[in-house]
């Protein structure tokens, strides 16, 4: 089995990556997905959650984002505390999945916190995708109908691309064309396929 980490900022396409990837037989596991899978009902983490954050953070049996996002986007030490909280769920969740996967799987972890949660020393490779922090502005604000100031503030609160640059064994960077960023990945998936 080949464990794949991807990281990189919110807008940087790391989601281009993972589609193509899929395509091309390889699992995807989002950390996103799980998160909200663990936080859509009362779970261990949301009580976890709710006992640090208040019972605001629970609504209608799941996370209460619109309360709790504006604590954690305005304060590192907050944000620090939420991930300390989730990432121990989160990697729980991802070594079930592993576990049930077949020996000789390619598996691609898509981790916005790849680095902070440790995940990156369970994968044998790191990509990295890298795009220029006003193109990301710029797709957070269309993609997540928030304000610009909403998505400096999540930039601000993630790794450095610079971080990402250093951490990474590959790197893509997706400062141009959909176009551009759909055939380097096509590349790279096909070079980490032999």
């Amino acid at each position: 089995m080949r464990i794949i980490g991807l990281c990189g900022r919110s807008g940087s396409g790391k989601g281009t990556f993972c589609q193509i990837a899929q395509e091309n037989g390889f699992k995807v596991i989002d950390c996103d997905a799980v998160y909200k899978a663990l936080v859509s009902e009362i779970t261990p983490c949301l009580l976890e959650i709710a006992k640090h954050f208040g019972e605001d953070a629970i609504n209608n049996n799941s996370l209460n984002r619109r309360y709790l996002a504006p604590i954690v986007f305005s304060s590192p030490q907050k944000l620090n505390l939420l991930n300390s909280i989730t990432h121990k769920y989160i990697k729980e969740e991802i070594n079930n999945i592993i576990s049930n996967l077949p020996p000789n799987a390619n598996v691609i972890i898509d981790a916005p916190t790849l680095f902070e949660s440790g995940i990156d020393k369970d994968c044998h490779i790191i990509v990295g995708v890298i795009a220029d922090n006003n193109l990301c502005l710029d797709r957070i604000i269309e993609r997540d109908n928030i304000t610009k100031e909403e998505a400096e503030k999540r930039l601000s609160n993630q790794i450095s691309n610079e971080k990402i640059a250093q951490k990474s064994n590959f790197l893509l960077y997706n400062n141009g064309s959909l176009t551009d960023l759909e055939q380097a990945s096509a590349q790279l998936i096909k070079s980490l396929s032999e």
